[in-house]
């Protein structure tokens, strides 16, 4: 234990929102106002403080270019404290609270907000062609924002992550019962936290304008439902509907959402009276073949374990988050030592949500609280990444 030591002092994040649900009237840019602010009103913490701000979005459009930015300023963080957005696919989140970790590290800041945001209802639809055909007459095509964001345009004539994930179910010889299997769980592990109480207090409700001047409150993840197995078997492949297994069901699904994460070092947070959650011992990326882009998920855990300097069976808590449930599924074949029930025991992907900007942060600031919860002292949380990466964090309860 060192003084120098990151610490995290405030660990919030808002419901998960369906696409089209409760949360998609509003932006990213709101999304992530709420989620700064609601850090720091937790923590205690003078926004004046805030050093720098860095989120994570994927699905970035011009309404709010440099959202960290936006959203710090309107969460009261005042203007000469600088803000990045980062892009990385599905680790953006994670990315971001990575970059303010090493700027602790390099005593470049003192206190910093890392986070990540994304409103998959608002994804816009393109018009490419624009600018360069010359076009004067005809029709022009949009294309889906949110689907381009799903596809690997570099594997085969362009694939889907859930199609590209079948390989992963080839190559692992997945069944499509052991992936209903993690799909059930996740939901019912979900459900089963948020009436356990394991989610209250640090999820902020977020309040969403209406017509007229009436608002509603959104309180509470969207995503997660008593699915019964008979329901998951029932579901069609949907990327390879002849011989696959990998369904809308047993995928994760996509979102709306907001996370942040308030980090300092021990001695900082000392100095201004602030109690430490958790230690950020370590974190790390790691680079996969891009056609199994979702082994980076489990393939990053061994040299992250290595770096932080503890065996697999000394975890407490593990979150590998499920894109798809064939991911979770191939890690338990790659690492034996893996134990079902010390993973994902809040629910994941599937059941959660999928916002990607945020999810790398949404993961950690669940493992902060969940440690506390459920009595563990250390936890890790990582991801795949389309494209071919593997990111995670090695967290300790404080």
């Amino acid at each position: 234990m060192s003084q120098s030591d990151i610490v995290i002092v405030s660990a919030v994040r808002t419901p998960i929102g369906s696409i089209g649900g409760g949360l998609s009237p509003l932006q990213a840019e709101d999304l992530a106002t709420v989620a700064i602010r609601g850090a720091l009103d937790q923590g205690g913490i003078d926004p004046a403080l805030v050093e720098y701000t860095c989120m994570g979005w994927v699905m970035q459009d011009p309404r709010s270019p440099n959202v960290a930015r936006n959203a710090a300023l309107r969460a009261g963080i005042p203007f000469t404290s600088p803000a990045t957005t980062f892009h990385e696919n599905c680790a953006s989140g994670g990315a971001a609270i990575h970059s303010i970790a090493r700027r602790l590290m390099l005593g470049e800041i003192r206190l910093g907000v890392g986070g990540g945001v994304e409103s998959m209802s608002n994804v816009a639809r393109y018009l490419f062609t624009g600018r360069i055909k010359r076009q004067l007459y005809g029709d022009m095509k949009l294309v889906d924002g949110l689907f381009g964001a799903l596809t690997d345009t570099h594997v085969g004539k362009g694939e889907l992550m859930g199609l590209l994930t079948e390989r992963i179910v080839q190559r692992y010889s997945l069944t499509r019962e052991e992936q209903d299997e993690i799909a059930y769980r996740s939901h019912h592990n979900a459900l089963a936290a948020w009436e356990g109480g394991f989610f209250d207090g640090y999820v902020i409700p977020v309040e969403v304008p209406g017509r007229g001047g009436k608002s509603t409150v959104v309180s509470r993840d969207e995503g997660p439902r008593p699915v019964t197995m008979e329901e998951l078997a029932a579901a069609p492949a949907y990327f390879k509907p002849d011989g696959g297994t990998i369904t809308t069901l047993n995928a994760s699904s996509v979102n709306d959402a907001a996370a942040a994460v308030v980090l300092t070092t021990r001695q900082y947070a000392t100095e201004l009276g602030l109690t430490p959650l958790a230690e950020l011992r370590t974190f790390l990326d790691v680079g996969v073949e891009r056609e199994y882009m979702g082994e980076g998920a489990f393939k990053v855990i061994p040299p992250l374990l290595e770096r932080a300097g503890i065996e697999l069976t000394t975890i407490d808590l593990f979150e590998l988050n499920e894109a798809f449930a064939a991911v979770l599924a191939a890690a338990f074949r790659f690492l034996p030592a893996l134990q079902p029930e010390k993973v994902n025991l809040w629910g994941s992907g599937i059941a959660l949500g999928h916002p990607v900007g945020c999810t790398g942060a949404r993961q950690v600031a669940d493992m902060v609280h969940q440690l506390h919860r459920r009595n563990g002292e250390i936890g890790v949380t990582t991801r795949c990444v389309g494209g071919g990466i593997g990111s995670g964090e090695v967290i300790v309860s404080l």
